[in-house]
């Protein structure tokens, strides 16, 4: 089977999945899924990285957090 042939195998096969988390991990495995964040969440996440990298809040090193577990 040359891969032409196994492309549209798969894409057979892919086109017949009803399974919403296997099409999401099909994805994952693609690097489909780059937008997996809701936007209001990077909204705060983007916020909260605006503010420290202004000083005005303090974070602590996520190894300085695992140490402390």
């Amino acid at each position: 089977m040359d891969i032409l042939e196994k492309k549209r195998e798969i894409i057979s096969e892919i086109d017949r999945i009803d399974d919403e988390k296997l099409l999401w991990a099909i994805a994952r495995l693609l690097h489909l899924d780059d937008d997996d964040l809701p936007a209001g969440h990077k909204e705060i996440l983007n916020e909260r990285l605006e503010e420290y990298q202004k000083g005005n809040i303090k974070m602590t090193d996520w190894e300085e957090v695992k140490k402390n577990l």
